[in-house]
């Protein structure tokens, strides 16, 4: 009868991995350390478990390196626009355009057209 047990549990947690929901991971565990437990008597549910787990382990790997991936991006956008903005933010005298009458408008231009350039770019190359 616990070996019926076990195998319903562990197709409940691989029917939940493949639906792309949450699993309860206090049962996953749990049911991990009675399949060693039994591992004599148990070995080919165990060996489905492990497998699973591996299943699991690379879902979360792959969420994680999307989100990397997607902060990386953005901080690679952001990066120059914080630079412009440093230098054109110093309190000096000989700062590109400060005294130019245009000067302003040429800073929010090469700013703007960095990110659209910089957001195409990664676009083009399909990053984002």
């Amino acid at each position: 009868m616990e070996r019926e047990q076990l195998e319903h549990r562990l197709m409940k947690i691989e029917s939940t991995i493949f639906e792309g929901k949450d699993v309860d991971v206090k049962e996953f565990y749990t049911l991990k350390k009675e399949l060693i437990k039994n591992k004599p008597f148990q070995n080919d549910l165990l060996e489905l478990f492990l497998i699973l787990e591996a299943m699991l382990d690379k879902q979360h790997n792959d969420l994680l390196n999307k989100r990397l991936n997607l902060l990386t991006i953005w901080s690679t956008i952001f990066l120059p626009l914080s630079f412009y903005t440093g230098i054109f933010g110093m309190n000096f005298d000989d700062v590109p355009f400060l005294n130019s009458h245009h000067g302003f408008w040429i800073f929010t231009v090469l700013t703007i057209g960095t990110a659209i350039v910089m957001y195409f770019y990664f676009k083009k190359n399909k990053w984002i």
